[in-house]
């Protein structure tokens, strides 16, 4: 493997969306594909961390982590000028199917949709004027589905 790789730099002056998303590296080739083939975003900016968008509902549980979030995605929103925001929560979430961070009596997935609505209307009220689309990712036999998320 040769020890320099380039790449064409074509900066744009607006992103298409901005982007919140889990982590878990089993599902990074899967969030790629649907960003780029079926949502058709050319560039976006990032935010993966473990849980994806929990962060910013984390208020109660953990509210120096949601305030930090909170600044990087007015950050972001003002840097990139993004006018649309995708959440994406997943199947199998390591995050909030760890004991040690939720007390949600098992049902992580009501917790990741719960977490997902509350960030939604966090976004919205801080944010009004964009766009904000929520998806799952679920597994099915040996392919990940994207739905939306009709919250």
């Amino acid at each position: 493997m040769p020890a320099v790789f380039r790449s064409a730099f074509a900066p744009r002056e607006q992103s298409d969306a901005l982007v919140i998303h889990c982590s878990d590296p089993r599902f990074q080739k899967h969030f790629h594909e649907f960003l780029r083939g079926h949502l058709e975003l050319d560039t976006y900016g990032l935010v993966a961390v473990p849980g994806g968008a929990q962060f910013l509902a984390a208020i109660d549980y953990l509210p120096k982590f949601s305030w930090v979030g909170w600044r990087w995605l007015k950050f972001l929103i003002d840097r990139t000028r993004a006018r649309r925001v995708i959440l994406i929560v997943h199947d199998d979430c390591l995050w909030y199917k760890d004991a040690r961070f939720w007390q949600h009596g098992g049902d992580w997935k009501g917790a990741a949709l719960s977490d997902l609505a509350k960030v939604r209307d966090g976004i919205r009220a801080r944010f009004g004027s964009l766009s904000v689309e929520t998806w799952f990712a679920r597994i099915d036999g040996g392919e990940v589905v994207f739905e939306a998320v009709g919250l």
